[in-house]
């Protein structure tokens, strides 16, 4: 031991470059990769078989057991909720991203071509997606969704009689477009987006009839809610002879 040594206490060891030592953070490591497989696999799954698929089918696509799944979700509807929250935000960054555009025309356009694009992807969770559920960022959603056509019409990119609502009806009309089409053409509702579009443009023939009211869109969502079988918001149904 050399002088310049004496009474120092050894250096600690370097830290091992291949990662802790400790089993705690491989673990979380490990849940959060399991996490995203999951989610992953529910995607897929909801998008191709809807959300009453079963949780054995999720979990067998993750590459897990039920009993991990479960771990990571304790109910099968917290699944279906995460899902549709990340939905959810894509719809709210399309939104933004379309704000954010410097032309008004091609920003609600392109927000319109990515909504489909989302429900397209998602066909199976669309039951989740448009109801009534009300929370920030449906909130924030519909503002962005008002500003985008406010921003259009403005620019003279989108006729003037166009309300709201009847953009929420177009995204039904997508909707019932891909449920019917996806089967057999993946592009048949663009070319439905696409005839939607000519027709909102500003110059054409006045429109015979009034659009839904924001009760009537509602009314809508509210049905949608008790045709979905899962939904925890669905009322109960009274026995035939009640």
């Amino acid at each position: 031991m050399t002088p310049s040594t004496i009474g120092r206490r050894p250096a600690p060891p370097a830290p091992d470059p291949s990662g802790p030592d400790d089993g705690e953070p491989t673990l979380r490591r490990d849940a959060a990769r399991n996490r995203n497989k999951i989610l992953a696999a529910a995607r897929s799954a909801f998008g191709e078989e809807g959300v009453d698929v079963g949780v054995e089918v999720i979990a067998q696509r993750a590459g897990v057991g039920v009993g991990t799944l479960y771990r990571r979700f304790p109910t099968k509807e917290l699944l279906i909720e995460t899902v549709i929250d990340e939905l959810l935000d894509n719809v709210l960054d399309a939104a933004e991203a379309g704000v954010a555009h410097d032309s008004p025309g091609e920003g609600f356009t392109a927000y319109l071509r990515a909504v489909g694009q989302l429900q397209f992807e998602h066909s199976g969770c669309l039951t989740r997606l448009w109801n009534t559920t009300s929370d920030e960022r449906r909130t924030q959603i519909s503002d962005a969704t008002r500003t985008l056509l406010a921003r259009a019409q403005s620019a003279g990119a989108v006729r003037d009689d166009l309300v709201y609502e009847d953009v929420i009806v177009l995204f039904w009309s997508m909707r019932g477009v891909i449920e019917t089409t996806s089967s057999v053409s993946s592009d048949a509702w663009l070319r439905h987006l696409d005839l939607l579009v000519a027709a909102l443009a500003p110059g054409g023939h006045p429109l015979g009839h009034p659009p839904l009211t924001a009760e009537q869109v509602e009314m809508v969502k509210a049905a949608e809610v008790t045709r979905d079988p899962l939904s925890p918001t669905r009322s109960p149904r009274r026995p035939a002879n009640g």
